[in-house]
């Protein structure tokens, strides 16, 4: 006790002591008698504290910690559960005979051992991250055994560290074994809660068991010896768990039979334990989606007892509703078919019963907790009710599935939350979504209702409060193919939300937008021009760079309006005078990109079919805009592509005679003006390559001699355009220009560079799943980027190297072997080129190269310990990218990986003498060079960059595979090292400290005395008085930076 409130009073500076504590607690807990279990809890409680608070010094101790508490997590030596069957009855009156004489359980306090070790495995759990596959496969097994826990203080705990072990665990890949014991074994706790007497027998539970690979029938009996319950497991028949599907039906037969009986049992502990199973469950479904599909007709009767049951509490009713919602959200809705009836199979007693005389019903305990008077459950209820309609019918065209009797029940429940005007915000919410679906999904089965809520949802929308969620709900109907009948309502929602487009309320805006959208699609017939006119003129006003996703959501609904030929002569003439201004002004800015980008050329490729706009008009303001104004000054580049792509859209609605023409006056004015305009220039070479990568321009003679005359232009900006320009006309014909940009790259030594990058366009706007490339061409693309790999660029290389990882993109069979082969070339350039080749070829989505690439990973990453630093920079990046994107493929690699990784980071002082006397801190000798600048000398520290794009590799990492990580031993050095570096790797390392602060608190706490000082000094260093701006800003935010991270720090608790 004495080293538990010691620990507990010092924390972290305890740690030097535990090579004289620890060895002393693991004794006690072994060799003490069985009388002396407040021994035994003391020292797992003291092991407990010093596992949060000291984990750099425990490390050592985890293992032999973790063997004690999973042997001490089922320390029971007055019970026994592998008694045999056959002695049962015999034993049953000599063992009532003896009660009196024997150690009772109002003795027993063997339960706070197990209690204690269950809080100590928490303990492990929270503060090792990096053993969390190995507490996966030792401690998951041992924690749901301790679900059949006889008593309730260990069970509720052992839940709850369940529930803890789930969460962190979803970065590991699970077994389908323990999975099925943990679904199970949480079902166990859900339905055991139901005792019932069996005359001289004692107390049953009946559930279902899983030892191994097989199921079978269990019944746990036992007798009461004062509050605690002895139980014996006794398998009536094993059954495989092939026919486990098979016995469902019977199993929920048998145990219904049991629940029918009366509770001689129920205790504020048992609801604690269920709400526990409950959470154990839900983090599951989070965890893995589909992973009680095979289970859910045996969960539906632990649904139905916690919502059902008198005596259970709100939270239990809100775990469980939270559960069932999830579970229905996750999972296919085929696969709830055979459970519909059972779900939905109780009358509306207490909501419903004097409103539905007249109809069939069939509700649910779902249906019935709408009906709640704590607003929490009844919201959570009705949230459900939104996913049981999408169950009950997920195809509007037919799924086999009748559904027809359980939409009025439905409706009707819902209905009588929707029209209750006393009621919380959330449940009003919750009942407008969840109409919206009801009609959107029912509508062509409850005409008869609809003229009596519809505008019940119109009043919703005039209410402050709620109309956000009646706007959406209005989308979610407008939205559905049955093409519900609105002709009651249309008109006044529609006046309604072009109202709500002038409210500062953004997100009413946004959804008003994508509401009037849906409805313009489906409705726009019932709908006049005038009120189009109206819709066009508040739409010109949200058209601006300062809210791009607004933007995008008007301009696609200015598309809508102009696609209605119905009103185009009028709508044509409104946008034009209205919106296009604002699009024009759009088109120059800087920040356009995306969805907004994407939503402007839709909407000069829909102005050009309007009445009254003229393509020659339009084309002449595009180009236009990238001339520049008294205002605003001249045009960014990010500008010039925008004004490009819109040019090419443009040209490719008008049709080929107005495309065709537009590309002749681009091509005569690089001829013409080649040396005397180079904003026209360069603005011109950019629609080229736009349009050709659209459009087959070899109609167009010489075309590509034209652009590649530009590459003699005096203009670093006009040489890159034109670049741009070859690859993308490339692209529109491969057969054609392929062949011509790779014999140009063969003979044009000087041009290498800027044709790579033609080459690079080409490839990278290929599809993986339908390039183009012939066979030859790809071989004699691969011969050409492996023959550029040594190249002393390193712009070259880059190129080369992106090159290669969209080719293995394509060609993965071939290209994998093929770098792998050359990772041991002798030129250092050839091995940093098919690594970085690697970094490209890991992308975010799932592709075929996914399977050649995994075994053969190592070979790369391992250069991280090559003995040229840019390779190893390489391998690092190489790493970074791959634990971001798909850290599946590395995490068997980061055992060996991780202090490679480390050692990059490594920093070691030297005092170099300069002019200044400015003490740099530097890595490796062989990292240093002297640059002569005349009068003086500079020292340049060549592993800067290498330092931090380590730094930044472990940022990443913490993100996708923190149970490899170990946080202690990275802390210090490395961590200490890099907060008292250089600028560019302090900035990462402030990052990596806030996430550890976060996730790993108890380890950043053990070394805290340690990371004082870099950051102190980082705080107080001041710039010299003669410092440039760029200098004193750079300053500014470093200390921005520690600031962040010390604000971090101070939430730890």
């Amino acid at each position: 006790m004495g080293l538990l409130c010691l620990s507990r009073a010092v924390g972290y500076r305890f740690g030097p002591h535990l090579g004289d504590a620890v060895p002393i607690l693991l004794n006690y807990c072994t060799s003490v008698s069985e009388n002396d279990e407040e021994l035994r809890e003391y020292s797992f409680q003291a092991l407990e504290s010093f596992l949060l608070r000291c984990p750099r010094d425990i490390y050592i101790y985890c293992d032999e910690i973790l063997n004690l508490t999973l042997e001490y997590l089922s320390y029971d030596p007055n019970f026994t559960d592998n008694m045999d069957e056959d002695n049962g009855d015999e034993s049953h009156e000599e063992e009532e005979d003896e009660s009196a004489n024997e150690y009772t359980d109002d003795e027993d306090i063997s339960w706070k051992v197990r209690r204690a070790a269950a809080k100590c495995l928490a303990a492990l759990i929270v503060s090792r991250p990096e053993m969390l596959s190995k507490l996966y496969e030792e401690a998951c097994p041992k924690l749901i055994d301790r679900f059949k826990e006889r008593e309730e203080n260990v069970k509720s705990f052992s839940t709850y560290v369940m529930a803890s072990f789930v969460l962190p665990v979803s970065v590991i890949r699970w077994h389908e074994k323990v999975q099925r014991q943990l679904i199970w074994g949480s079902i166990d706790v859900v339905f055991k809660y139901r005792v019932v007497e069996t005359g001289g027998v004692g107390k049953i539970w009946v559930g279902l068991r899983l030892t191994g690979f097989h199921w079978s029938w269990v019944c746990l009996m036992g007798r009461s010896y004062g509050k605690g319950i002895g139980m014996v497991w006794i398998d009536f028949a094993g059954r495989h768990r092939s026919i486990e599907r098979d016995g469902r039906g019977e199993w929920v037969q048998f145990w219904n039979r049991w629940c029918g009986e009366e509770i001689l049992e129920e205790s504020l502990s048992a609801i604690f334990i269920l709400v526990g199973a409950f959470s154990v469950l839900k983090e599951l479904v989070v965890v893995l989606p589909d992973c009680v599909a095979d289970h859910i007709g045996s969960l539906i009767p632990g649904i139905e007892k916690a919502l059902c049951d008198k005596s259970a509490t709100s939270n239990l009713k809100i775990e469980a509703l939270v559960f069932t919602r999830l579970v229905l959200a996750s999972h296919s809705p085929v696969v709830f078919h055979p459970y519909i009836k059972v779900t939905v199979s109780l009358v509306l007693h207490r909501l419903l019963a004097s409103k539905t005389d007249n109809y069939m019903l069939f509700s649910s305990p779902v249906l019935s907790a709408i009906g709640e008077r704590y607003y929490k459950v009844t919201a959570e209820a009705l949230r459900i009710c939104g996913e049981l309609v999408r169950v009950v019918r997920p195809n509007i065209e037919g799924c086999g599935f009748d559904f027809k009797p359980y939409v009025h029940p439905i409706y009707i429940a819902i209905m009588s939350r929707l029209t209750n005007q006393d009621q919380d915000q959330e449940v009003k919410e919750c009942a407008i979504s969840c109409m919206g679906h009801v009609v959107s999904t029912f509508g062509d089965n409850l005409k008869e209702e609809l003229p009596s809520c519809l505008p019940v949802l119109v009043d919703r929308m005039g209410n402050e409060i709620t109309r956000l969620t009646a706007v959406k709900a209005f989308a979610v109907i407008a939205a559905s193919p049955l093409h519900i009948d609105l002709s009651c309502v249309l008109e006044h929602v529609i006046a309604e939300l072009t109202a709500f487009l002038r409210k500062a309320n953004r997100a009413l805006r946004q959804a008003t937008l994508g509401t009037l959208n849906s409805l313009i699609v489906a409705y726009g017939d019932k709908i006049g021009s005038t009120a189009y006119e109206v819709i066009i003129t508040e739409l010109s006003t949200l058209i601006s760079d300062s809210d791009l996703h607004m933007t995008a959501l008007a301009l696609e609904l200015c598309c809508t309006l102009m696609a209605d030929r119905r009103s185009i002569q009028n709508v044509g003439l409104t946008v034009r005078n209205k919106v296009l201004p604002q699009a024009l002004t759009l088109i120059r800015s800087s920040l356009l990109q995306g969805q907004a980008l994407s939503a402007l050329q839709s909407f000069f490729a829909a102005l050009v079919y309007s009445a009254n706009t003229s393509f020659d008009a339009l084309l002449e303001s595009l180009l236009s805009t990238a001339k520049p104004s008294p205002q605003s000054g001249g045009i960014t580049k990010q500008a010039l592509y925008s004004i490009a792509q819109c040019v090419a859209v443009l040209c490719l609605a008008a049709g080929d005679q107005k495309c065709s023409a537009t590309v002749k006056m681009l091509t005569d004015i690089l001829k013409d003006d080649s040396g005397t305009n180079s904003a026209k220039q360069h603005l011109s070479l950019l629609c080229l390559g736009e349009i050709g990568r659209r459009k087959d321009l070899s109609s167009h003679a010489h075309i590509e001699n034209i652009v590649i005359e530009s590459f003699q232009s005096p203009f670093e900006e006009i040489k890159s355009a034109a670049s741009y320009a070859l690859g993308n006309i490339a692209v529109g014909n491969l057969s054609k220009y392929l062949p011509f940009i790779l014999d140009q790259i063969d003979n044009q030594q000087k041009k290498q560079y800027l044709l790579l990058h033609s080459l690079k366009e080409v490839i990278v706007r290929q599809s993986v799943d339908k390039a183009e490339f012939q066979d030859s061409s790809v071989e004699k693309i691969l011969s050409l980027l492996f023959n550029h790999c040594e190249s002393e660029e390193e712009g070259v290389r880059n190129v080369v190297a992106e090159c290669l990882g969209k080719i293995a993109l394509i060609e993965p069979a071939k290209l994998v072997p093929a770098l792998k082969e050359r990772t041991t070339n002798r030129a250092a350039f050839t091995r940093a080129t098919v690594v970085i080749a690697v970094k490209y070829s890991i992308v975010e989505r799932p592709e075929k190269i996914d399977e050649i690439i995994y075994p053969e990973i190592s070979s790369f990453l391992m250069l991280i310990k090559d003995h040229d630093r840019h390779v190893r920079r390489a391998a690092v990046l190489a790493l970074s990218t791959a634990a971001h994107n798909k850290p599946s493929l590395i995490k068997g690699l980061l055992p060996e990986l991780l202090p490679l990784l480390y050692d990059q980071t490594i920093v070691k002082v030297a005092t170099v003498l300069m002019p200044l006397n400015v003490i740099l801190l530097i890595k490796k000798q062989e990292l240093i060079r002297t640059v002569d600048l005349g009068p003086f000398k500079h020292i340049v520290d060549d592993g800067l960059e290498l330092r931090k794009a380590a730094f930044e590799c472990v940022d990443t990492l913490l993100d996708g595979c923190l149970d490899q990580v170990n946080p202690s031993s990275f802390i210090v050095p490395y961590l200490k090292s890099g907060l008292d570096d250089h600028y560019d790797v302090k900035m990462p390392c402030h990052l990596i400290l806030s996430k550890l602060a976060d996730k790993c608190p108890s380890a950043v706490l053990a070394v805290l005395d340690s990371l004082v000082d870099p950051l102190q000094k980082t705080i107080n260093f001041r710039p010299k008085q003669d410092a440039v701006k760029q200098e004193v800003d750079r300053n500014e935010d470093m200390i921005r930076s520690t600031l962040r991270a010390i604000a971090s720090l101070n939430r730890i608790r």
